[in-house]
């Protein structure tokens, strides 16, 4: 009897497989000048008028950690590295790293390079045992794929390097189970709108405007040998398809290239067990729906290691999954953040966890079929799905530092009327519609939808207006 329990224990552990976990860091934004002997006025990209609830004062010295206007001090990544050595280091399989490395203020090439081998140095040290696979994002432009491929050669196999000496883009196949990592380089498929990276990422997406250096013909071919083989695929980039829940002016995907994505996405939604970005510097996700409005697959979007961007600030953020290794079957996630002004007064970076996705959502799993329903949850007034999202939004950010950037917050209807269609539609046309469709009716009442300078009670009349409408047009 004991002989056939430990069989039946011994299958049940096959069925469930392997648990393993993943990091995902995205967005850190080094800014080697940061200093604190510096001041808002010569150190600063972004000295917005108000900060922390008052106005700030262009000689006031910077915190240790960083500050919501500036790009990110050494002294913050660290912390983050041994937040993640000793916050989980047991079962850790390999380490997510989607772009945007270095600060948005203008460097050499050579100074690019300096930089990323400070910061994959320090990754090397904290992640002795495991695989750093980075994906790029826009600021890594300007270092060529043969200096990256010398730079990252530890971590990225050599079956791999054929495709990312060409453009950047690569597969990591474990051998031992059954799913594959595809590392797509969205820069090649961005829409060029800002001047500066323009310049900078002259010729890489104009070998060719439909398929720029065959990424689309490789990526498809990588999807069909995974089916062949029956393997499962998570799919990991730098800028997501779809619009920014920030507002921030920052780059999206070409609409051709969007387009492309999301039918991909479709029509192999049933080997694609997740898909991983950055970019938007936020907490937040997305849903892709079939061509007859079913929900088939999810995008999550993790926050920045930095707490600037041109959107509105966040408190620093790292996301530790929880996963099946033999399925790669994402079961749950927690989110670490860092209260930054309470690390600057303190003197000491204290990551915690913000929240577990299940438990803080009330969610059973992870599915496309969850995620939409959860997103339909921000439309329900008697739930609170969109205060806690909105919460999660920006990383645990202070209220006295959201109030400046915020959209309104959960009480403001338009507010919660953009992030519903920023995750349920991911092109530009779809969005504007959506948005339209309920705004519309809001706007007909004489009711202001662009800021939360309302009363409580109006704030409150508008939600539930909102509410109303997108449950009639449903």
């Amino acid at each position: 009897m004991i002989r056939d329990y430990l069989m039946l224990l011994s299958w049940f552990c096959a069925v469930q497989g392997k648990i393993g976990y993943f990091w995902h860091i995205t967005d850190i934004h080094y800014d080697p000048k940061y200093g604190t002997q510096g001041n808002f006025g010569n150190v600063c990209r972004n000295t917005k008028n108000t900060i922390e609830g008052h106005p700030s004062r262009l000689d006031r010295k910077l915190g240790h950690f960083g500050e919501y206007t500036c790009d990110t001090p050494w002294a913050l990544i660290e912390s983050a590295a041994q937040a993640m050595e000793t916050k989980h280091d047991e079962g850790i399989e390999f380490v997510l790293w989607t772009g945007d490395a270095l600060t948005r203020t203008a460097l050499t090439d050579e100074l690019r390079l300096q930089y990323l081998q400070n910061l994959t140095d320090l990754l090397s040290r904290t992640f002795k045992s495991q695989f750093v696979f980075p994906a790029l994002g826009h600021e890594e432009i300007g270092v060529s794929f043969q200096q990256l491929s010398l730079l990252w050669q530890q971590w990225v196999p050599q079956e791999a390097m054929d495709t990312y000496l060409r453009a950047g883009y690569y597969t990591i196949e474990q051998s031992s189970e059954k799913y594959l990592i595809v590392f797509l380089n969205t820069n090649l498929w961005i829409n060029l709108s800002d001047n500066r990276m323009a310049h900078r990422t002259s010729g890489i997406n104009s070998d060719n405007t439909q398929d720029p250096f065959g990424q689309w013909v490789w990526f498809e071919s990588v999807l069909k040998k995974a089916r062949k083989e029956d393997k499962a695929v998570f799919i990991v980039g730098h800028t997501p398809p779809g619009e920014d829940d920030r507002e921030s002016g920052a780059a999206t995907l070409n609409e051709r290239h969007n387009a492309k994505y999301l039918q991909v996405v479709r029509q192999n939604a049933d080997i694609i067990r997740g898909q991983f970005f950055g970019h938007w510097h936020s907490d937040t996700f997305r849903v892709i729906y079939s061509d007859t409005g079913n929900p088939v697959s999810w995008i999550m979007i993790a926050p920045s290691i930095t707490p600037n961007a041109p959107g509105g600030p966040n408190n620093p953020g790292l996301r530790l999954y929880k996963f099946e290794t033999g399925t790669g079957q994402v079961l749950d996630y927690k989110q670490y953040y860092l209260d930054l002004m309470e690390a600057n007064k303190q003197g000491s970076a204290n990551w915690k966890v913000e929240y577990a996705l299940l438990d803080y959502y009330d969610l059973k799993e992870i599915t496309a079929i969850s995620l939409h329903d959860l997103a339909d949850r921000f439309t329900q007034s008697s739930d609170y799905a969109f205060v806690r999202y909105y919460a999660a939004n920006t990383v645990h950010l202070p209220r006295e530092v959201e109030s400046v950037w915020g959209c309104g917050g959960p009480l403001n209807g338009a507010c919660a009327l953009h992030h519903y269609c920023t995750v349920t539609r991911l092109n530009a046309e779809l969005y504007e519609q959506c948005y339209a469709s309920y705004a519309f009716p809001l706007a007909s009442r004489g009711i202001s939808t662009t800021y939360f300078n309302l009363s409580i009670i109006n704030s409150l009349l508008l939600l539930l207006m909102f509410f109303v409408n997108l449950q009639q047009n449903r």
